[in-house]
């Protein structure tokens, strides 16, 4: 079984196109939580032209536990998965008895050492947009029928709780973000309730176009993305992104056509053909979509889009299908006698219940749905020319300590070592503090520590570093930098003014 993995799905769902809800529980449903309007507006755009291409340059597929030098293609998707060493450098492997699933499943990384261990994906393009998708399968790996709940960052803002159960199929985690380093991090951070792990890493490219509310401001974090009308899933490459649909029929009509339904080259969602080729109609009088979200913060916002297709060829006066879409807890149409277009898709902002409006013959219909948490942007990440001195330290003295993800934020996974400077949150972190005292160091100074601009106090006590640099003594003597340190090699007694300043 190659499927991806499912969710469980609640028996109602309330959709909301292009809706911005405040959600002021932590689960929002047709009775648990409260809603209320943040942000209304409505947008529809003519769909004209198939959107349809192969893997974009830039997509990264990581099967995590896989041996170096063994990767392979999947067979009903094509995709490339490579094995996640390059990625990360803790953790261990393990293997799943995954008999009837996707190869992927079938080994997972686990990280019993460490508060935040944390995946590298790079290249990485400063401020472009990306697809990040973690998925999860405990598969009973270590016979201990005791799935973990951890945390899952991905990025600096971006923080989700992850259960897993014993139920035998993998989860899932989505986020869309516009990152604004060279890095894109995917931390599991261990929460003392069992060990992290994690089974595949996904970022795929989007155009800068699609989804315009992902953007350097918030993230997008996905809870549900239903193809209505049919019972497969549909991924790559039938959707060019690898977004994954599920597809969903609940017990209603379904319509659905053999002819193509098209999308314009700056559609802000590209929904696929053979998403769209298919649809749910509603019989009653009304038909009330209900939305359920898992809330991880008071101030998170619902942001979903419904998608429209008339699939049907209509015959008016006798045959006309249109629709009043009504706001939550509204008697006032927030879109009124709104016709799907022929084979042609539209994207509608709306939270709604759909009623056949009083000139239509036929019942409202619905052919896809998305919707997200809107998750803002309140933490920048370190200065990239910081990150990367910083991690060039890392490298050459193979400083692992608690130094994963970013340097600086979020705040309470600061590295060891490091003191940064936050600037009230208005400019990106700088590091002003480095301690390297007695790490057992040895061999030549790092002329690369001269290039972290803000750098005040550097401690390399209790070590064996030969002499600092010129530029970096010339920090010092112009009173930019204060050091600490006791050198192996002495050659120059200028140097003694140096050692406890």
């Amino acid at each position: 079984m190659d499927s991806p993995p499912k969710r469980a799905l609640p028996r109602s769902f309330f959709f909301i196109i292009f809706l911005f809800l405040r959600l002021e529980d932590a689960l929002v449903g047709a009775q648990q939580g409260s809603l209320s309007i943040f942000l209304l507006t409505i947008r529809l755009q003519r769909i004209i032209r198939g959107f349809m291409g192969c893997m974009h340059p830039g997509f990264i597929n990581v099967d995590c536990g896989l041996p170096d030098g063994s990767g392979y293609q999947e067979n009903t998707t094509g995709i490339t998965y490579v094995p996640d060493t390059q990625y990360v450098d803790a953790g261990e492997t393990k293997t799943v008895a995954a008999e009837g699933f996707a190869r992927r499943y079938r080994t997972l990384r686990v990280f019993p050492e460490g508060a935040r261990n944390c995946y590298n994906l790079r290249p990485v393009q400063p401020g472009a947009k990306y697809l990040v998708r973690a998925e999860f399968f405990y598969g009973n790996y270590d016979g201990l029928q005791n799935p973990p709940e951890f945390e899952l960052h991905i990025g600096i803002n971006v923080r989700l709780t992850i259960r897993l159960t014993l139920n035998d199929w993998p989860d899932f985690s989505e986020v869309i973000v516009a990152d604004q380093g060279d890095t894109i991090w995917v931390c599991l951070v261990n929460t003392n309730k069992g060990t992290p792990l994690i089974s595949t890493i996904q970022l795929s490219p989007l155009p800068n176009f699609l989804y315009p509310y992902a953007n350097a401001s918030q993230s997008l974090l996905l809870q549900r993305r239903y193809d209505f009308g049919t019972n497969d899933d549909l991924r790559y490459p039938e959707d060019p992104y690898d977004r994954i649909w599920e597809g969903l029929v609940e017990d209603l009509p379904v319509i659905s056509t053999t002819v193509p339904v098209a999308t314009t080259p700056t559609d802000s969602f590209q929904v696929s053909s053979l998403v769209l080729r298919t649809a749910i109609s509603v019989q009653n009088v009304s038909y009330r979509l209900i939305l359920r979200a898992a809330v991880g913060d008071p101030d998170d916002v619902v942001y979903a889009v419904l998608h429209f297709a008339e699939l049907q060829t209509l015959s008016p006066p006798s045959e006309t299908r249109i629709m009043d879409i009504l706001g939550e807890g509204s008697t006032q149409a927030t879109l009124r006698n709104y016709s799907p277009p022929r084979a042609v898709g539209q994207t509608g902002i709306y939270n709604i219940s759909l009623i056949p409006s009083i000139a239509s013959t036929l019942p409202p219909m619905i052919n896809a749905m998305e919707s997200f948490l809107v998750r803002k942007v309140n933490e920048l990440p370190t200065e990239l020319v910081d990150v990367r001195v910083i991690q060039g330290i890392r490298a050459a003295y193979k400083q692992t300590r608690n130094w994963q993800g970013d340097p600086c934020v979020p705040k309470d996974y600061v590295w060891d070592g490091l003191r940064c400077d936050y600037f009230d949150g208005l400019e990106s972190p700088r590091i002003i503090s480095l301690d390297l005292s007695n790490n057992n160091l040895s061999g030549k100074f790092p002329d690369f520590l001269a290039e972290l601009p803000a750098l005040k106090f550097l401690i390399l006590v209790g070590n064996k570093i030969t002499l600092p640099s010129e530029d970096l003594c010339a920090k010092v003597m112009n009173g930019r930098l204060s050091l600490r340190f006791v050198p192996h090699i002495i050659s120059n007694e200028s140097y003694q003014s140096l050692l406890f300043i």
